[in-house]
């Protein structure tokens, strides 16, 4: 016997109980499932992957800067030199280019998550099974 995350409201219960003491989730998979706990665990799952998924777009944007930082000091740089810069052949050029292809995938990704979380949302309201 150890103690697990209820996945509805996420506090400590028994690997051995088959309902958290606290939210009355029940783990067993022939019992009847209520739809406001369905909907409530739905929520929390949406809500737990779109902050996954905002941190990545942030590691995303940390990336594209890290890349664009360097570029606008050295044309910086340049201008007051007096010097001619291509920035294309600069490497910081590779850095903005792979953060904004993965900040766009993200983004995307995003998308895809909350058109799902909304279908099976309206799946649960009209009791029809879930779109996976």
């Amino acid at each position: 016997m150890a103690l697990v995350n209820c996945p509805a409201c996420r506090t400590k219960m028994s690997s051995v109980a088959k309902v958290c003491p606290k939210c009355n989730y029940s783990r067993d998979p022939e019992a009847e499932i209520d739809p406001e706990q369905v909907k409530l665990f739905q929520k929390r799952q949406f809500r737990d992957r779109m902050y996954k998924l905002r941190m990545f777009s942030y590691v995303a944007m940390t990336i594209t800067m890290i890349g664009a930082l360097p570029m606008l000091w050295d044309y910086i740089q340049a201008l007051e030199q007096g010097k001619m810069v291509v920035l294309l052949e600069h490497w910081g050029i590779y850095a903005i280019a792979v953060g904004f292809v993965m900040y766009m995938l993200i983004r995307a990704f995003m998308l895809t998550v909350r058109r799902r979380y909304r279908a099976n949302l309206l799946a649960v309201e009209q009791r029809t099974p879930p779109v996976q």
